[in-house]
């Protein structure tokens, strides 16, 4: 898929600056804060690991919008088209984690991980998740599944102290009642608690068994290794010793 694709696949909108909650209109410096808190919310490090894999592609899109969006020329191409023509771009060519991560780490060198956990202490309960939040919500146009997909830094045992927010949102009216959220039924709502619970299964046991996996190649290779210093321990008893000319050594 190319960015756009990804874009729509894991932010829920086909739009740079949407994903980036930020104006067609923004500049450079406004780019960029949206970026770094957009990918502190995210960071692959600070998720659950069920959503580590995710987050990690999500981390990687950022960057991507960002750096198309931080180009002059990149961004006057996509205002006018809004295609991105990032299969071709060779800038772009590499796509692995670290590539992007040090992107990230370029434009934030002094970012630590005590740092991010300080910012997301700030985040929480703040008038700007509300905010994002609230544009979330409507969005979404009330539906839960959509919002913990889309929603950055959505976490599914804060799940409650979201829906909280939005009613006391609902009741002072800054948003609309849509019914796909206030008429949720209590199945669709364990399905999805379900989904989060057993990719956090899933994703332990991926993390469980590699160590396990290592450890019997290792003793595979080991196990060869004997075998087959046995087998040529049978065959020169057997067949005698050949000296470094081929022949055979006499008894």
């Amino acid at each position: 898929m190319g960015l756009i694709d990804d874009c729509e696949f894991y932010f829920g909108s086909n739009s740079l600056y949407d994903v980036l909650s930020v104006e067609k209109t923004a500049t450079a410096a406004q780019l960029k804060r949206a970026y770094r808190k957009a990918s502190l919310l995210l960071h692959p490090d600070k998720v659950d690991e069920s959503k580590k894999e995710e987050s990690t592609r999500k981390f990687q899109i950022l960057a991507k919008i960002h750096f198309i969006l931080s180009d002059t020329e990149k961004r006057q191409i996509y205002d006018e088209t809004g295609i991105i023509d990032d299969e071709n771009d060779c800038s772009m060519d590499d796509s692995s984690p670290e590539f992007w991560t040090n992107y990230w780490r370029n434009l934030f060198p002094k970012i630590t991980l005590k740092d991010i956990d300080n910012f997301m202490g700030k985040y929480k309960g703040s008038e700007e998740e509300n905010n994002d939040l609230k544009n979330c919500y409507i969005k979404a146009e009330g539906d839960m599944d959509v919002i913990s997909e889309t929603f950055i830094g959505y976490k599914v045992d804060e799940e409650e102290r979201y829906s909280k927010m939005l009613k006391e949102m609902i009741k002072t009216k800054e948003i609309p009642s849509f019914p796909k959220f206030l008429k949720e039924t209590s199945v669709k709502k364990a399905a999805r608690h379900r989904k989060f619970k057993k990719e956090a299964i899933e994703a332990k046991k991926c993390s469980d068994a590699e160590p396990d996996l290592l450890q019997a190649i290792r003793k595979r290779t080991v196990d060869r290794e004997k075998n087959f210093n046995s087998m040529i321990a049978n065959l020169e008893a057997k067949y005698g010793k050949q000296d470094t000319t081929g022949r055979k050594k006499k008894k």
